[in-house]
């Protein structure tokens, strides 16, 4: 009776496998055609049926590479990636912990607040941002893009680390404070340690939203602070979309952002884990 009991439950657990290696394929697919088209010919990119077994070339990563000034582009998209999950973090964190360990009138509407904040689209007010970085002479800067990318990230992280806050008891943090330690003291010996892995989650995230976000830095920047989100542009034309070379960009662009996730990963899945317990 144990026995069929265990190859049932093996059974089962190999059913379950076999339904996260499908999801996970489908889910990988566009990736993985992405990064196999890369590597392709001009010719074996357009070719119908699609291609799978060919001998790969590097011709469209040396014209990303060489031909479009890369390093450029991927300097300015560093110079504001990182700043802006720094200084995004800098801020959040005070405040989400002050939405959690303190009292005050209408806490919970301005809570929400920041939620109808993050409902804003960027486009929708893109006019407005170029007429005030003209008149300011911040059009085309490092700048510009940081202090917009804040405008939309602080809210979400404040809703984000708020939860992060509330999961750690509040009586660690009065015991540090009958040691003597001040609110701020207890912030970063007590609390911030202890929510590490949702902060690196948290940054990941923020760092992958300013690596990604296109709308903003097409419109607001000319040349001197243009990301690299936005030279998929440069190998679009009225005559044919260069798809070898996009695909190439893509592939190069998923990188940093790869690496970064690899780097936290076990922050990220204790997070996932923390999340799973609280509930």
């Amino acid at each position: 009776m144990k026995r069929k009991i265990n190859i049932s439950r093996n059974i089962k657990i190999l059913f379950l496998y076999l339904i996260v290696i499908i999801l996970l394929f489908v889910w990988l697919l566009p990736y993985i055609f992405m990064a196999l088209s890369a590597f392709k010919s001009r010719l074996q990119v357009y070719a119908y049926p699609i291609v799978w077994i060919f001998e790969p070339t590097f011709e469209n990563f040396i014209e990303v590479i060489f031909g479009q000034n890369l390093f450029f582009y991927l300097q300015n998209t560093l110079l504001i990636a990182i700043p802006n999950t720094i200084l995004t973090l800098l801020i959040s964190l005070p405040a989400a912990y002050s939405f959690t360990r303190f009292k005050f009138k209408h806490k919970e509407k301005y809570f929400l607040l920041f939620l109808i904040l993050q409902l804003v689209p960027g486009i929708s007010v893109i006019i407005a941002f170029y007429h005030i970085a003209m008149s300011l002479g911040l059009f085309d800067t490092h700048l510009l893009l940081i202090i917009l990318y804040l405008l939309w990230n602080i809210p979400y992280t404040i809703w984000i680390t708020r939860g992060f806050f509330e999961g750690i008891p509040i009586e660690l943090e009065e015991a540090a404070l009958i040691d003597g330690c001040s609110r701020l003291s207890a912030l970063r010996r007590i609390i911030l340690p202890l929510a590490i892995p949702g902060v690196s989650a948290t940054a990941l995230l923020l760092f992958i939203l300013s690596w990604n976000e296109f709308t903003l830095p097409y419109f607001l920047t000319s040349l001197n602070a243009r990301p690299l989100s936005t030279t998929v542009v440069f190998y679009m034309s009225h005559t044919e979309i260069f798809w070898g070379r996009i695909f190439a960009l893509g592939f190069i662009s998923t990188l940093p952002t790869i690496i970064f996730s690899l780097i936290i990963r076990k922050y990220f899945i204790r997070t996932l884990a923390f999340g799973a317990l609280k509930r």
